[in-house]
């Protein structure tokens, strides 16, 4: 399965910044850094999101963020309020 995984995330990760980039109006020059998950996740696909966002930070020039998709998205969750 992590194979698996793994080449999917190949096949789609610059397609579906494409699609982020198109559906926000912008292209990488409104970019100004690049975040990517840095773990926990299976290894083969976070190499892979790791070296595409390596890459299109070192083209541009801008700060490359690793963030922990565990930590990161709870803290996300944990500051957002219902509505009164």
């Amino acid at each position: 399965m992590p194979e698996i995984a793994s080449r999917a995330h190949v096949e789609h990760v610059l397609p579906v910044i494409d699609a982020a980039l198109a559906q926000a109006g912008v292209d990488l020059t409104a970019i100004d850094a690049v975040a990517v998950t840095r773990g926990p996740g299976l290894v083969g696909a976070l190499l892979v999101g790791v070296q595409v966002g390596k890459g299109l930070a070192y083209a541009r020039e801008i700060p490359l963020i690793g963030v922990n998709h565990s930590k990161d998205t709870s803290a996300r969750c944990s500051s957002i309020r219902p509505p009164a």
